[in-house]
């Protein structure tokens, strides 16, 4: 090779280096919930990663990178949105409200893109449940998730039924 041949490989090799990056991708972490006033219940349901679970088709679930707001590129967290949803049952009204739970406002930084879910429970306007988290928003201090919540007829307590990364 010559040296100007070189140099235009070398150029080129540049060129193509210089491609933006692609914006941080993460696992889809998600959340739906089932209202049954028939039969008093409310369920929440979790996934790490929706793209690997089997999930219901309706209601669509909330998907816990599409409430964050980002910076131009896409790779800083720059602020949180929440969802918020009702369920009302003959023992009363559940207000349900959910966010994200960022363990990294960098997205391509350690854990950024491990986003996961915190939920917090008002029955008729008392706290029944606040600010869980699905799973602990240290990525490296997870070993299991909670996969549901459950709330029926009356009660003030939620039953939560975890999982483990393997199952």
């Amino acid at each position: 090779m010559t040296s100007r041949s070189l140099s235009f490989a070398a150029g080129t090799l540049l060129a193509v280096c210089a491609i933006p990056a692609p914006t941080a991708s993460a696992e889809d972490s998600a959340a739906s919930w089932t209202c049954d006033p028939k039969a008093g219940t409310l369920v929440i349901r979790y996934t790490p990663d929706l793209a690997q679970a089997k999930w219901p088709k309706a209601p669509a679930p909330v998907h816990f990178m599409d409430l964050l707001k980002l910076d131009k590129a896409q790779t800083t967290v720059v602020g949180t949105k929440s969802h918020h949803f009702t369920c009302r049952l003959k023992s009363g009204q559940y207000d349900v409200v959910l966010e994200p739970g960022v363990p990294n406002p960098d997205l391509l930084g350690r854990c950024g893109a491990a986003v996961t879910g915190v939920i917090s429970v008002k029955r008729n306007g008392a706290v029944v449940l606040a600010e869980q988290e699905f799973e602990t928003i240290n990525c490296h201090e997870r070993e299991k998730y909670i996969k549901s919540i459950r709330f029926t007829g009356s009660s003030t307590k939620a039953a939560l039924e975890y999982a483990a990364y393997d199952e």
